[in-house]
Parts: C-alpha cells; sequence; structure tokens
C-alpha cells in the first residue's frame, strides 16, 4: 500500500492507495475450515468469540468503507477499529512490518514478475 502510494506520488498519478483492517470481526471466515475445529461446526468459532473482543460485520467493514469512500481518507493512510480489535474507526498506525520499504519494494517486484505484469513508469 505504501509503495503504491509512493509511486502514485513520484508520477502524479491520481491514485489514493489506502490500507484498511476489520479488526476482529464475528465471520466465519477463521473457522470455515472444518480441519480447524475437529469436524464441528462453529465450536471453534463459537469459543475464540467469547475469549477475544470481536465485532459484528456491519461494523467490520466501516473501515474498508471508509478508506475506499472518505474524502478524509489520506493517500497511504491505514484505517481500522479505534481499539485496535474493535470500535469505531480511525487513522491508525501500520504493522511494523509494512513500514519497511525494502521489503515492500521486493514484494510489489516479485507480485510483477509473478503475473507478467508491471507498471509503466516514465521518469519524472
Amino acid at each position: 500500500m505504501l509503495h503504491l502510494a509512493g509511486l502514485a506520488a513520484r508520477h502524479g498519478w491520481p491514485l489514493p492507495s489506502v490500507g484498511a483492517h476489520p479488526g476482529c470481526t464475528r465471520t466465519n471466515l477463521m473457522t470455515s475450515d472444518p480441519t480447524l475445529n475437529g469436524g464441528r461446526p462453529g465450536l471453534l468459532e463459537s469459543l475464540l468469540y467469547k475469549i477475544v473482543p470481536s465485532q459484528v460485520p456491519e461494523q467490520g467493514a466501516e473501515p474498508l468503507l471508509y478508506a475506499a469512500t472518505s474524502p478524509d481518507a489520506v493517500p497511504g493512510g491505514y484505517y481500522g477499529p479505534r481499539w485496535s480489535l474493535v470500535g469505531p474507526t480511525r487513522a491508525t498506525s501500520l504493522p511494523r512490518s509494512a513500514q519497511d520499504e525494502t521489503v515492500a519494494a521486493r514484494l510489489w517486484t516479485e507480485a510483477e514478475h509473478l503475473r507478467g505484469v508491471s507498471l509503466p513508469l516514465r521518469d519524472v
């Protein structure tokens, strides 16, 4: 996300590259694989959501909608729940692993290689 935001800024592209995370949202994404809970549907999910603070899917979608549609979302911004796992949307810090520019550039290059496409970059 930051790599694309930097490319857009350097090349004058009107492209907002923004990130978001849903926090801990009550969906079946983590528990839809029956091998995770011994083939007992819902067991792991019900235990997990009793222990870990979580929010409904509508609230989990809020940061993603904010990042995609809000005029206040800034390029390179990262949005998620106010209290990390749950809560209202706010600007938040990127995880440290997502802030490494060298890793981001390597990931971008590898993604271009795997897809067989690259951005048409011009020197500015």
